[in-house]
């Protein structure tokens, strides 16, 4: 059997899985606000429920979270976490007695997704996550390739092109990364909001958007209109880095209904004459699909996991 947590800014997710990758049991708590130690403390908490639930003290535990793990220094980048700068990885290894896998949550995403998931059979997978906030991982033959500092895949702070700005006359907006003009700012949850707000002067939710452009809404069908035609300039620049075979979306904007089929008939519009475009597809597991990417690392832990190099 597998552990696997998927930490996040509000909730950890505890879920067990079995030789087949199927959920088994699963328990979320609720994400300490505080001190790093009462992070720590609750981590170390769902991980002995899942070795209680397993009947196994050496449990493999996989753990996505949102930010990124130094592999020199081994501290986190946890923006909405109190683990910034502290060694989340070696803390919680300790306190359990064993190493424990930790991966950035979009890159658990893009492993799940890739094994056995929307992108399954496809030699170069894209998971890309749009919600909150806009960031991917990158598989190879099903292994996610994590490059020197594993980052690749932050592909929403990637600069937005003037001409992008200047054809919307959209305001170039800081980041939360604390760069400007990121596709962030624009093509994540709030940035589609952010939108609305400049081309309607209405204030409204990506959901109520979305909702509103399949009614017929007219100012809405063009809030929507821009930001895909936004989100097809992202892939564009994805596809001249990368040249995936698939992209799978997730996160919250994922589930807008036709979102691939919408972004299939848009992309030729955007990209270089005579290319084929990449096979769009929605993430076969949903929301549960980081979690699930985080027990294949536990898998990968216990085979001596190593990321395929770049």
């Amino acid at each position: 059997m597998w552990g696997a947590i998927d930490l996040g800014g509000t909730k950890i997710e505890a879920c067990l899985y079995d030789a087949q990758l199927q959920p088994v049991q699963r328990q979320r708590v609720a994400t300490p606000q505080g001190a790093y130690a009462g992070l720590l403390d609750a981590i170390e908490q769902q991980c002995l429920w899942l070795q209680g639930c397993a009947g196994d003290a050496h449990l493999p535990i996989g753990m996505g979270i949102p930010g990124l793990i130094d592999r020199q220094t081994g501290l986190s980048t946890t923006a909405n976490l109190s683990a910034m700068g502290q060694p989340l990885q070696a803390d919680l290894s300790a306190r359990l007695g064993r190493p424990i896998a930790v991966e950035n949550d979009c890159k658990c995403f893009a492993l799940s997704e890739a094994q056995g998931g929307a992108g399954a059979g496809q030699a170069l997978v894209f998971g890309l996550i749009l919600g909150t906030g806009v960031g991917g991982g990158l598989c190879r033959q099903g292994e996610l390739m994590l490059h020197h500092l594993g980052i690749s895949g932050e592909v929403g702070h990637v600069a937005l092109p003037v001409h992008c700005t200047e054809q919307w006359r959209l305001p170039v907006l800081r980041c939360g990364c604390g760069r400007t003009g990121c596709y962030e700012t624009y093509v994540s949850g709030p940035g589609m909001a952010r939108l609305c707000q400049h081309l309607t002067g209405r204030a409204l939710g990506a959901q109520d958007i979305a909702q509103g452009h399949a009614r017929g809404d007219a100012q809405l069908q063009t809030v929507y209109r821009v930001w895909l035609w936004l989100l097809c300039e992202l892939l564009h620049t994805m596809q001249l880095a990368i040249d995936p075979d698939c992209v799978v979306f997730g996160g919250g904007l994922s589930r807008i209904p036709g979102l691939p089929e919408q972004v299939a008939q848009a992309f030729p519009a955007h990209q270089l004459p005579g290319l084929r475009a990449p096979r769009f597809a929605s993430a076969q597991f949903g929301d549960s699909s980081g979690v699930r990417g985080a027990a294949i690392l536990a898998q990968r832990l216990q085979e001596n996991y190593r990321a395929i190099p770049a």
